[in-house]
C-alpha cells in the first residue's frame, strides 16, 4: 500500500505542469532527526494606520514609521536575523511574485520602502535584506469567499439571536483588548505577543469551526462554506509554503496576518518533520 500510495504521488507531481512545480522536493526532511524550524509571526496590518481595513473586526493601529516603533522592529528585526531562516513566506499571491520580486529589488537597491506601512516591506522585507536573501515569497491564496453579510442574514432568519450576539461579542472584545494596546502605546513586541499568543489564536479559530459553522438553519450552508473558504485559503497557503520549502532548509519565517497564522500553526503541527517557533521563544 505505501509502494502504491508513493507511485501515485510521483505521478501527479509529474502530470503537474503549473512553474512552482519545479520547486517541489523530496522533503527529505523527514528523515532526519532535526525538524525544520517555522517561524510563525502573525500580524497586524500596519498599512491601515489611519484607514479602515477589510477585516471583520475595525480597529486602531500603530504608526510604524514612528521612532519609537522603528527602534522596536530593529529590535525584532535583530532577534529574526540571529534566527536565521533560510526562505521567507509573506501574504502575497503566486500571480503576485513578478511584483513582489520587483518590489524587493526597489528594496534592497534603493530608498523604495522606508515610507511604506506595509508589515511585508517594514518587516519581512527588511529582514531578508539583512540576510541577503534573493527574494521574498508569496504564499497567499484569494481565489475564496467570504460571505459574511449572507451568513449573518441567515442566522437572523434562523432565529439565532444568542449565536449572533456572541460573534458581535467577540469582534467588539478583541477590538477593545487590541485598541488599549495601541492607545497605550505598548511595544511591538508586547503586541505581537497578544496576536500570537495560544489563547488569542485558539479563539480566532474558534469563531470559524464553533460559531460560523453553524450559523443559520438545517438547509442553510452559508455558515459551514464561509468557513471552509477561510480554511481553504490557509490550506492553499500551506501548499505554497511546503511547495517552495527544500530539503537543505532548516528554518523558513512566515509573516501573515495574524488571523491565517491561527490555522496554518494546527496544520505544521501535523508535519512529522515541521516544527512550528513563537516569536517569543526567539525574543526571550
Amino acid at each position: 500500500m505505501k509502494k502504491l500510495l508513493l507511485l501515485i504521488s510521483l505521478v501527479l507531481v509529474s502530470c503537474n505542469n503549473q512553474p512552482v512545480a519545479k520547486k517541489l522536493n523530496t522533503d527529505k526532511n523527514t528523515s532526519k532527526n532535526k525538524k525544520l524550524e517555522v517561524l510563525l509571526v502573525g500580524s497586524s496590518h500596519w498599512n491601515n494606520y489611519n484607514s479602515e481595513g477589510l477585516d471583520v473586526a475595525q480597529t486602531n493601529e500603530i504608526d510604524i514609521l514612528s521612532s519609537k516603533y522603528q527602534s522596536d522592529l530593529n529590535e525584532i528585526v535583530e532577534k529574526i536575523k540571529v534566527f536565521n531562516p533560510d526562505k521567507i513566506f509573506v501574504e502575497r499571491t503566486l500571480k503576485y511574485q513578478p511584483k513582489l520580486d520587483s518590489l524587493y529589488h526597489l528594496y534592497t537597491t534603493t530608498n523604495w520602502g522606508k515610507g511604506r506601512r506595509n508589515e511585508i516591506y517594514q518587516l519581512g522585507f527588511k529582514v531578508a535584506k539583512e540576510l541577503k536573501h534573493l527574494k521574498v515569497y508569496g504564499v497567499d491564496f484569494r481565489n475564496t469567499q467570504f460571505p459574511y453579510d449572507s451568513l449573518i442574514n441567515s442566522m437572523e432568519k434562523a432565529h439565532q439571536t444568542a449565536l449572533i450576539s456572541s460573534f458581535h461579542e467577540d469582534i467588539k472584545q478583541f477590538e477593545q483588548n487590541y485598541n488599549t494596546l495601541i492607545s497605550e502605546k505598548k511595544s511591538l513586541k508586547d503586541i505581537f505577543y497578544f496576536l500570537n499568543d495560544a489563547e488569542q489564536r485558539k479563539l480566532g479559530l474558534a469563531w470559524y469551526l464553533n460559531g460560523a459553522n453553524k450559523g443559520g438553519d438545517l438547509e442553510s450552508t452559508v455558515g459551514s462554506f464561509l468557513a471552509s473558504e477561510w480554511i481553504k485559503r490557509n490550506i492553499y497557503s500551506y501548499g505554497l509554503i511546503q511547495k517552495y520549502t527544500e530539503s537543505k532548509d532548516e528554518r523558513i519565517m512566515v509573516l501573515m496576518g495574524a488571523s491565517h497564522i491561527a490555522v496554518l500553526e494546527n496544520f505544521i503541527a501535523i508535519h512529522p518533520a515541521w516544527k512550528a517557533i513563537g516569536l517569543k521563544e526567539i525574543m526571550e
